[in-house]
């Protein structure tokens, strides 16, 4: 008995190691986690079903209550019977990949005994299945971690009750019976054991295994958060040039031979050389358009390994969070701009005191019409001071502005200014960044029609309409003015151009549309701007 189990023990260890081997691969890796990758499981039940059989074939053949060493066994006598391994890999296969795993390879296993034959082929052919059903139901066990039983106690008392099973039903099964007996007594004992250490011993390399990966990934968890650290600032620049020193860092800290950026497509950044091995950082803001990504090419695939793809992923995810935060930054600094260009332009002294004179002799003349213009002026105010502490408003809030502030004007423009407006109902609460359409009404006046004779014609449209396949409310802001080069050549100044830049970046952050505003100009007959709202 004792040297039947030295021999168990021998061909055990021989299949441990080579499991253990194979648990070295990328994609038994991934598999082999308790939350494993199932892209890998055709591959993990062809593994596990190969190792049981050759655990079947080089077993120990048992015959007239004694065994015979042979290194491999293609048949079994019908009064014989086989002292074998198999245990180890259908119950490995089970508390890793659960109930549907061991049955797959239990049953695998088991047809496979029954073909070789022996008085017992049938009690060795269910004894599989059932030890696969009995693994993977334990799997809970091993992912919990019960109270303060390890995982590799957890192991062998698994093992130890699946070849347990199995002279049970070599016992109830096997005719004559007193054969069975015999051979139970025989082997019993040492196979199971042999077995049950079996397991014991590929979890003891499976939990080193396991701590390595966690040092791994603590190390890579450290590497991700110290390039973050390097590139918070640099999201700080300007975009181009941003990612062109974040490249720079990516290529340096991770080892890599080429970092490149690319935006629809196209790439922008280019650092080092391009290998057939690449990771891709997607960088990009919740429920908008990617904004691009970060490719990192490396010499050896052996250098794109999942623990590695884990980290740059979770690195992808810090970058996209710092640009997120980065870009909120700026469009409060944008709309805190806006907000100062809207009330500087309408709280400068000229407008308040046109305003007012004008007021001033209605008072007399038209006493309705300058108490209207209070009004106005009052709901103007108290629009622009709302419309500031808020990220978006509806068009129809939009749209109010824009009339309390063209009532003022108009009262003192008279017939020489006339404005229309076409809007789809229907879009009315469709939300827009604050201080869009305001300002383009304001350059349409003060740029456009303020510098032409006659009469200034202003068209506020808002309608649905097809955008890459898609319906998209889109608002357009035309005058018949003297265009957008000649406005800018007479004021002498830019604030046309800095209302419009403002609008633009603030648009292309909420909707993520390269170059939002659709400018047309022509010198002496206008400028028509649109812009879509998603």
């Amino acid at each position: 008995m004792l040297q039947l189990f030295v021999d168990m023990i021998e061909r055990v260890g021989f299949l441990i190691a080579l499991a253990f081997a194979f648990s070295r691969s990328r994609w038994m890796r991934s598999y082999m986690s308790y939350q494993g990758n199932r892209t890998y499981q055709w591959r993990f039940l062809f593994f596990f079903t190969a190792y049981a059989i050759l655990a079947t074939y080089s077993g120990v053949t048992v015959s007239d209550y004694t065994y015979r060493p042979a290194p491999w066994i293609g048949e079994v006598s019908p009064t014989a019977a086989i002292a074998n391994a198999r245990t180890v890999g259908v119950v490995i296969a089970g508390l890793l990949g659960g109930v549907k795993s061991g049955l797959i390879v239990g049953v695998a296993a088991g047809l496979h005994r029954y073909s070789l034959g022996g008085f017992v082929a049938v009690a060795c052919m269910i004894a599989p299945i059932l030890q696969g059903v009995l693994a993977g139901l334990c799997r809970n066990a091993f992912k919990k971690r019960f109270r303060k039983v390890s995982s590799i106690q957890l192991a062998f008392l698994v093992g130890f009750m699946a070849e347990s099973l199995q002279m049970a039903l070599i016992l109830v099964l096997a005719k004559p019976w007193g054969d069975a007996l015999n051979l139970v007594s025989l082997i019993g004992l040492p196979q199971t054991l042999a077995n049950s250490i079996g397991v014991a011993l590929y979890f003891v390399l499976y939990n080193t295994m396991e701590r390595e990966e966690d040092r791994i990934g603590a190390e890579h968890a450290h590497k991700a958060l110290q390039i973050a650290d390097m590139t918070m600032p640099l999201w700080r620049l300007e975009f181009e040039k941003a990612v062109r020193e974040i490249a720079k860092v990516l290529n340096e800290e991770m080892k890599a031979v080429g970092a490149f950026f690319s935006k629809n497509g196209s790439a922008w950044v280019a650092e080092g050389r391009k290998t057939k091995h690449w990771i891709d950082l997607f960088i990009h803001i919740p429920n908008q358009r990617p904004i691009g990504q970060f490719r990192l090419y490396f010499e050896r695939e052996q250098d794109d390994n999942p623990s590695r793809r884990r980290m740059l992923s979770s690195l992808a995810g810090l970058l996209s969070q710092q640009y997120a935060f980065v870009e909120s930054e700026r469009q409060s600094q944008l709309l805190a701009d806006a907000e100062i260009r809207s009330l500087q332009a309408q709280m400068n002294p000229h407008f308040l005191f046109n305003v007012l004179n004008t007021v001033k002799s209605f008072i007399r003349t038209k006493p309705e019409e300058a108490r209207q213009m209070v009004m106005h002026l009052s709901k103007f105010l108290r629009k622009n001071m709302s419309h500031s502490n808020q990220r978006m408003i509806t068009i129809r809030d939009e749209y109010e502005l824009v009339m309390s502030y063209l009532s003022l004007i108009k009262s003192r423009l008279g017939d020489q200014m006339e404005f229309y407006a076409e809007i789809d109902e229907r879009l009315l609460d469709h939300q827009i960044p604050p201080f869009t359409i305001q300002p383009l009404v304001e350059n349409a006046i003060v740029h456009g029609i303020k510098n032409r004779k006659g009469i200034g014609v202003i068209k506020l449209i808002v309608k649905e309409e097809l955008d890459d396949g898609k319906l998209h409310a889109r608002i357009t802001v035309e005058d018949n003015g003297v265009g957008l080069e000649t406005a800018r050549l007479q004021s002498h100044e830019e604030h046309a151009g800095m209302a419009l830049r403002n609008i633009e970046q603030r648009l292309l952050y909420h909707y993520g549309r390269e170059h939002p505003l659709e400018i047309e100009s022509k010198s002496g007959e206008g400028t028509k701007i649109r812009f879509w709202v998603r």
